[in-house]
């Protein structure tokens, strides 16, 4: 249990970090008090920008009774120590997915936050997608009927930086951990199997760094039910997101939605405007009503917020989805801890 205003601690103010910095600001019942990031200089820019104050040591923001929780903002490589440094000093937690970048650092910092209590929320934010989260109450209600295909799109606009997948944990760890999340979520169900294969058709030079940008998956759901993804890291039209259900009641969809629904009709020509050109413009939202969603769980325990355990599921479904690719065939699905 929170205060009234929840009083947050910031590590890593790189994009995403921006972002959350930007969220606690809007929010009136969040206090952004402390910065952290491993350039000091950029610390201080955005502690300024945000009446907060920067630090340098880490372990006085953990341990700092002024701060109800942090969000941990910080390259995949660094979120499953600084989590488990959370659940050490009994700070509840926010952490950017993926949980690590593989599977038994992933299961110990998921056993540390279980032995300590303390609460860790995983930023999975496609769960508070406006249209997603339609689609998740509309399948719980029965107008799917009983799920047999779940189909995933997650094509990006503009290919990421070198120097981001080499820190990312791969395609399958960094895309597929919130694709795969929501397939567990939408079914209420878990996989069993998995088939994965990709390659490098757009920069080879990511296969050089072991990734991958382009990436077909099937999952088979405990249930019974298939998932298909189909991963693109560089389209030429816009970001490009979409989920379909099909079911013994129907066909449920969540599009991909267009800038605006400005539209011209000229004797036999439609113009309408085309996608979100950034994953960023499309998901922004989400992002706010996450930061409430979280604040709300810390004040409120509801067990509906993501945490390390559902990341976990998604940390093992991609590690047997790496399997998948090198073997080139179906891979069982461990989801033990």
């Amino acid at each position: 249990m929170v205060s009234s205003v929840c009083n947050f601690g910031l590590i890593g103010v790189g994009k995403i970090g921006r972002i959350h910095a930007a969220c606690i600001t809007r929010n009136p019942s969040a206090r952004l008090v402390r910065v952290h990031d491993s350039d000091p200089e950029v610390a201080r820019e955005i502690a300024a920008a945000h009446q907060a104050r920067a630090t340098s040591d880490l372990g006085e923001m953990l341990e700092n009774p002024g701060i109800d929780a942090v969000i941990i903002a910080v390259p995949t490589a660094f979120h499953g120590p600084i989590a488990r440094a959370c659940a050490d000093a009994g700070m509840a937690f926010l952490c950017e997915k993926p949980i690590d970048i593989d599977r038994r650092s992933a299961a110990e910092t998921v056993r540390r936050v279980r032995e300590t209590g303390v609460f860790g929320g995983m930023g999975l934010n496609r769960r508070h997608d406006r249209q997603h989260r339609a689609l998740h109450d509309a399948i719980s209600r029965g107008e799917a009927g009983d799920i047999e295909m779940l189909l995933f799109t997650s094509r990006t606009q503009a290919l990421p930086e070198l120097d981001y997948i080499r820190s990312s944990g791969g395609q399958l760890r960094d895309k597929g951990s919130h694709f795969f999340d929501l397939a567990c979520w939408l079914a209420n169900d878990r996989p069993t199997e998995i088939y994965v294969d990709g390659d490098c058709l757009i920069e080879p030079s990511f296969g050089e760094l072991g990734d991958t940008d382009t990436a077909m998956i099937i999952l088979r759901m405990s249930g019974g039910a298939f998932c298909h993804f189909n991963f693109c890291r560089r389209t030429t039209y816009g970001y490009d997101e979409r989920i379909e259900v099909v079911g013994t009641g129907g066909r449920l969809e969540s599009g991909a939605p267009k800038r605006d629904e400005f539209i011209r009709y000229r004797g036999d020509t439609v113009i309408s405007s085309g996608l979100h050109q950034d994953w960023i413009d499309r998901l922004a939202p989400s992002y706010d009503s996450q930061l409430a969603a979280f604040i709300g769980e810390l004040n409120d325990p509801t067990g509906i917020f993501p945490t390390v355990e559902d990341s976990f599921i998604a940390e093992a479904i991609a590690t047997a989805g790496e399997e998948s690719m090198k073997a080139h065939r179906r891979v069982a699905i461990d989801l033990e801890i």
